[in-house]
C-alpha cells in the first residue's frame, strides 16, 4: 500500500484537465430525477448545490488538508478535520462520483421521512462511517504493521453515500429471472444485484479508499435495523409516495 501523502497527491491531480466536465454530468444526473421528488427534497438540492459552488467557486483552495486519519487526528492533532473532511472533496471528479451516488438515492430518503428526519439519518450514518473507518484502518494498521493504513484519509461524503445506497438496496424486492441452456429459470434478488454498484466504483476510480466504503457499507449494514423499524423501506417510486 503507497504511502499516504501519495495518495492524497494522487488523487488530487485526478483528471484535473478538461475543467467543468464532471460539474456538466453531475446536472444532467440530477435532471434525471423526478421533479416531483426533488421539490419535495430541499435539503438534498441544497446540499448538491452547496457542494457544486464550493467546488466551482474553489473555496476550499487545499481540501487535502482536511482529511480524517489516524495520523492527522492523533499525531497532527487536527481533531476539526472530522467535521471539516466531511465538507470538501478533492477535485470536481471526487464531487461527481459522491454526488450522483447521493442524488440518486437520499433524494427518496427525504421524500419518505421528510428533511428533519432525513437530516438525522444523515448525521448517524456520517458519524457511523468516519468512526468505522479510523477503526478498520486501526485494526489494518495493528495486523499488518503498515503505516499507509494509519495514514488513509476519510474526505468527502463517500461512506455516507455507501450507508445510504445500503439501505435502498435492502428496500429492493423481488428477483430477476434468467433462462438456462437446459430450461431451468435462475433467479437473483434484484436486492443482491443493487450490491455491485457497491463495488464497481473500484475499476473506473482505482484510487478511491476501498476502506473508506467498506466503512460506509457497514454503517448502513448497523444502521438499517433502526430505518427500517422506524421509517419502513425506501420506495423510489413517486407515485407510491404521492399516494401516502
Amino acid at each position: 500500500m503507497k504511502n499516504g501523502s501519495e495518495h492524497i497527491h494522487r488523487l488530487y491531480n485526478l483528471n484535473l484537465s478538461h475543467r467543468g466536465i464532471a460539474i456538466c454530468l453531475l446536472i444532467v444526473q440530477i435532471l434525471r430525477i423526478p421533479i416531483g421528488a426533488l421539490l419535495r427534497s430541499p435539503m438534498c438540492c441544497l446540499v448538491t448545490l452547496i457542494f457544486i459552488f464550493t467546488e466551482l467557486s474553489v473555496i476550499i483552495k487545499a481540501p487535502a488538508e482536511f482529511c480524517s486519519s489516524l495520523h492527522t487526528l492523533i499525531l497532527d492533532g487536527k481533531w476539526q478535520n472530522l467535521i471539516m473532511s466531511h465538507f470538501c472533496h478533492l477535485n470536481e471528479w471526487h464531487i461527481y462520483h459522491n454526488l450522483t451516488g447521493f442524488i440518486r438515492h437520499a433524494v427518496w430518503v427525504e421524500v419518505l421521512v421528510g428533511w428533519r428526519s432525513a437530516l438525522v439519518v444523515f448525521l448517524h450514518l456520517m458519524v457511523r462511517s468516519q468512526i468505522l473507518h479510523l477503526f478498520i484502518n486501526h485494526l489494518l494498521y495493528i495486523l499488518t504493521e503498515d503505516e499507509a493504513y494509519s495514514k488513509d484519509c476519510f474526505i468527502g461524503i463517500s461512506g455516507l453515500v455507501f450507508a445510504i445506497n445500503v439501505l435502498s438496496n435492502l428496500s429492493v424486492k423481488g428477483t430477476w429471472e434468467f433462462q438456462l441452456t437446459n430450461g431451468r429459470i435462475f433467479r437473483i434478488p434484484k436486492a443482491a444485484i443493487a450490491w455491485g454498484d457497491l463495488f464497481l466504483i473500484q475499476f473506473p476510480v482505482p484510487t478511491s479508499s476501498l476502506v473508506g466504503h467498506l466503512a460506509g457499507v457497514f454503517a448502513g449494514l448497523s444502521y438499517q435495523s433502526t430505518f427500517f423499524k422506524r421509517y419502513g423501506p425506501i420506495q423510489q417510486d413517486m407515485e407510491i409516495r404521492e399516494s401516502d
